[in-house]
Parts: C-alpha cells; sequence; structure tokens
C-alpha cells in the first residue's frame, strides 16, 4: 500500500509522516510534495493507492491535482485537508468519493481512522477483482460471454459474506418443501451458476450438501429435544417430503437410522 502526502506547509507535512504508524496500517511506502504540480508528477510516476492533499496550495490546488490523478489513476483513493471550509471544494471532494476532508490543526487519530477506512476499501475492491478474474478464467471456454450482472455483485463486499447469508437463508427456511438453488438464486438476485461457484469455493460443498446437511442436524437435534416424536414428523418438520428418503439420508450421514437414534435417547 503506497501514500502520498501533497502539503505545502512542512511542520503539518512533517508532522502527520512522523506521527501516523505506517507499519501498523500496512503501508509500505510515504511519498511527499510540496504543492499540486509536485503532487502530480509524483504521482504518475509512483502510482500510489491513497493522496493526501492540502485543498489550498500554490501552482495547483488539491482539488485540480486530484482530477488530474483521477483520469490516470481510476482507482486512487483521496483524503483532503484544509484549513478552510469552502461549500465549493466540498461538492468537489463528493464528485471524487472523497474518503474524508479533514480540517486543519489535523487531529492524528482522525487521520489514522480515515486511512484505516481508505485501506480496508482498496483491499475489499481488490479482492473483488480477483474474485472477477477468477470467475472469467472458471468459465473460459464454457460461456462465449459472462454478463456484467453474472460477475461479484458490488452490494457483496466479498464471497465470504455472501456464503454466510446463503447459509442464514438455509436455517431460516430449511422447513421450506420449495427451498433450492432456484429459490436462493431468487432470493439474492443472482445467477444459479455463481451461487454455485461462489459458495462451493467458501464452504467446499455444494448448497444442496448444505441444505441436505443443515434439515439432517435440524432433525437430529429435533429428535433430541422431543424422543417421542414420530420419524414421519421430525422429516416433515425439517423439509423432507419422503421419510424413506429422510431415513437414507440421515443413516449416511450419522452412521445409524432415526429410529436407532431415538432408541438410544430412551
Amino acid at each position: 500500500m503506497k501514500v502520498l502526502m501533497v502539503e505545502d506547509e512542512e511542520l503539518t507535512r512533517e508532522g502527520m509522516r512522523q506521527s501516523i504508524p505506517w507499519e501498523e496500517l500496512g503501508v509500505t511506502a510515504v511519498y511527499t510534495a510540496e504543492d499540486g504540480e509536485e503532487g502530480l508528477s509524483t504521482a504518475l510516476r509512483e502510482k500510489p493507492d491513497i493522496v493526501m492533499a492540502d485543498v489550498r496550495m500554490p501552482r495547483m490546488d488539491g482539488i485540480s491535482m486530484a482530477f488530474a490523478i483521477r483520469k490516470e489513476l481510476a482507482h486512487c483513493r483521496f483524503i483532503f485537508v484544509s484549513a478552510y471550509c469552502d461549500k465549493e471544494y466540498l461538492k468537489s471532494a463528493i464528485q471524487l468519493s472523497a474518503i474524508n476532508y479533514i480540517e486543519k490543526p489535523v487531529d492524528i487519530p482522525e487521520v489514522v481512522e480515515t486511512l484505516q477506512k481508505s485501506i480496508s476499501q482498496i483491499q475489499e475492491e481488490r479482492r473483488r477483482q480477483a474474485m472477477e478474474e477468477e470467475y472469467r478464467a472458471h468459465f473460459h471456454g464454457v460461456l462465449e460471454e459472462i454478463p456484467e450482472e453474472d460477475l461479484v455483485p458490488t452490494s457483496w463486499k466479498s464471497s465470504e459474506q455472501l456464503a454466510e447469508r446463503i447459509e442464514s437463508f438455509i436455517r431460516a427456511n430449511l422447513s421450506d418443501y420449495n427451498l433450492s438453488l432456484t429459490m436462493l438464486a431468487d432470493q439474492f438476485d443472482l445467477t444459479k451458476q455463481y451461487l454455485c461457484w461462489v459458495f462451493k469455493k467458501e464452504r467446499s460443498e455444494t448448497i444442496n450438501q448444505c441444505i441436505v446437511r443443515t434439515r439432517l442436524l435440524w432433525a437430529k437435534d429435533y429428535m433430541r429435544r422431543n424422543p417421542s416424536v414420530k420419524i414421519r414428523e421430525a422429516a416433515e418438520r425439517s423439509g423432507f417430503t419422503d421419510s424413506s428418503y429422510f431415513i437414507k439420508l440421515y443413516k449416511k450421514q450419522e452412521n445409524m437410522t432415526p429410529a436407532d437414534y431415538l432408541k438410544s435417547l430412551q
């Protein structure tokens, strides 16, 4: 992670450079510049991930510099620092999707918190890009073209988060006979293909395997709490329409039939 600080006040610039725990934040390189023009040339040469810039500087102000940098470095994050609360500058900062607009005199803890937020966003974006590349590579040759909507949705920060949401939905709806890959795809507004791929990647099992496993675990717990229950009822309550199929799956997973398990409880 690389950071560029552009600040015409030497005291402020050096104070931040020396006070911020760069290594703890995972920052490997810190560059400095004294004005907008020097900041622009440094950014184009070093390609920083984050640019911290004063707004009002000689030769080129921070906002103009940021727009020029954004043309070349589309994923660069910006943090602005200023002793002035200028509405026009704030509007420009919003256009640039700035992480924060920090007022002088700077509060180091606020700067560190803002940097942490910026770094987190960058890491999530890189993870998402890696997922997209892996997804394309996985289906290369299978599909002539992968629609953009089939890629990792921007609404999901990570594949892990999506897998957790899928499991949570399965647990909440396991008694629904219609629970299936189709229902999940409709629920999360994603393709079946993508759902299968991301879930198998994160959980090392298919969605259907997860549904069956979750239902069987729930059925076992239900029988434990209700040892006099009929096997057909346990099967139906856990989402199985066929009690014979339930018995077959239960025996395969638990190495005993539901009837044997109920006897063991008594």
